[in-house]
């Protein structure tokens, strides 16, 4: 890295993580900037009234149920995926709903290809959930947000991910670890929740609270999306614009 850098101008990464990370591999920090991911707001956003009671119609979800999220691929390869892909910490989601379940008539909504090894575990522990599989475009991931109760990022080690502006830009409450850009984000406790990795218990009292409390989660869903309007893709573009391409 020592000799690489001498040749780089400007090193672009998403989140303070990463560069902390490439400061302690010797790169310089004032080489490094950090400009975030964004989101289009037109796509993800809060659902309409009575949107939400209608998907979750259209979806079968039982009435009085909380749907929790988890829209990702988690499973190694791009077959069924039956193997765990671990980074995206597909073992602490299903453990986390196993004890959620205990206490809320959970129902998970799954998004993306490869989510065998969720699937079989949700299943072996009666954990209801439905599966929309892997969607092509972008704009038909950003209408199954509007059924959410609440969005769940249990991952080890990520860049974004993308799923925690998305959730914040659609009025979905939002339980994160601390990975990627999540302590960039995220306020504890005002427009959603940080837990320690591979915490199952921190991550079940946070989402219990959320879950237990109407007021808490009309709150988080406000401040998430006064959160998001700050990563539009017009602001971001115009920082790529202003620190990077007009610095080279």
């Amino acid at each position: 890295m020592q000799e690489a850098q001498k040749t780089i101008s400007l090193l672009h990464t998403s989140c303070s993580l990463t560069k902390n990370e490439l400061i302690k591999f010797g790169v310089q920090e004032e080489k490094i900037k950090v400009i975030p991911l964004g989101v289009d707001l037109a796509l993800f956003k809060p659902a309409l009234k009575g949107e939400k009671e209608a998907l979750k119609k259209e979806l079968s979800i039982p009435l009085g149920s909380f749907v929790v999220g988890s829209f990702q691929k988690d499973g190694v390869g791009w077959n069924e995926g039956l193997e765990p892909k671990l980074i995206k910490g597909p073992d602490v989601f299903v453990e986390a709903m196993a004890k959620l379940a205990k206490a809320f008539p959970i129902f998970v909504l799954l998004v993306g290809p490869a989510r065998g090894y969720v699937k079989r575990e949700l299943a072996k522990r009666g954990i209801p959930f439905f599966n929309v599989g892997f969607l092509k475009e972008v704009r038909d991931v950003a209408k199954y947000y509007q059924a959410l109760d609440l969005y769940i990022v249990s991952s080890r080690i990520e860049g974004g991910p993308q799923s925690i502006l998305e959730s914040l830009a659609s009025n979905v409450p939002l339980v994160s670890t601390k990975v990627g850009m999540a302590e960039d984000v995220i306020r504890n406790g005002e427009n959603g929740f940080l837990t320690e990795i591979e915490n199952v218990e921190e991550i079940v009292q946070k989402a219990s609270e959320v879950l237990s409390n109407k007021v808490l989660r009309s709150r988080l869903a406000l401040e998430g999306r006064k959160t998001a309007l700050e990563y539009s893709w017009d602001k971001i573009a115009q920082r790529y614009l202003n620190e990077l391409y007009l610095n080279l």
